[in-house]
């Protein structure tokens, strides 16, 4: 398990330097703000393995970090109880609708686990937008796509809240990866 200091530096690179590691053709990808500043504990972040063991304790099975534009870095923010806010920052100058994708931690009961409903609601710019429920014979599909026109992000700042229904209780859910893009994603991406 890495320390502290060195996960929330390592998080932190990532999602601060996601756009400049992709190809020259996706340049145009929002970038991800979660910094030092908000006070990270440690369980505001997991790595794919942690989150794995963790899973595996409760007869879960994870579902890993989608490959969605090359973003797959097995590390998820955590969202708390209280929820999680972030920005997305996308350039007004767009005239038609865009697509928010968002890679959420899905799991998937075992044989003989206790799996009970769990809800998660998505708001953008602070209207509501998408519920993904999870049931032990019903999921949802990653990533989990929120088309948006540029009436609802004038100032090009697009801001998520996720928000756990009240039984959720510690952190069921998080986020691997958050973006916007002008065109739909294929089913093969």
């Amino acid at each position: 398990m890495l320390p502290l200091k060195l996960r929330i530096l390592l998080f932190t690179a990532i999602f601060l330097s996601t756009s400049g590691a992709l190809p020259a053709d996706d340049s145009k990808i929002p970038k991800q703000e979660f910094g030092l500043e908000e006070g990270l504990l440690p369980e505001d972040i997991s790595t794919f393995p942690e989150l794995k063991t963790w899973a595996i304790y409760q007869s879960y099975e994870l579902e890993p970090d989608g490959p969605y534009l090359g973003l797959q870095d097995s590390i998820c923010r955590m969202v708390p109880e209280s929820g999680l806010r972030f920005l997305l920052e996308k350039p007004s100058d767009t005239k038609s609708t865009v697509y928010l994708y968002l890679d959420l931690t899905m799991y998937k009961p075992l044989r003989g686990s206790k799996f009970k409903p769990r809800k998660l609601q998505i708001f953008v710019n602070g209207k509501p937008k998408r519920a993904i429920l999870t049931e032990r014979t019903k999921g949802f599909q990653n990533p989990v796509e929120i088309p948006l026109e540029p009436s609802e992000y004038p100032d090009g700042k697009i801001y998520i809240d996720l928000v756990p229904s009240q039984n959720s209780v510690g952190r069921f859910w998080g986020i691997w990866d958050a973006f916007v893009v002008e065109n739909r994603l294929d089913e093969k991406d």
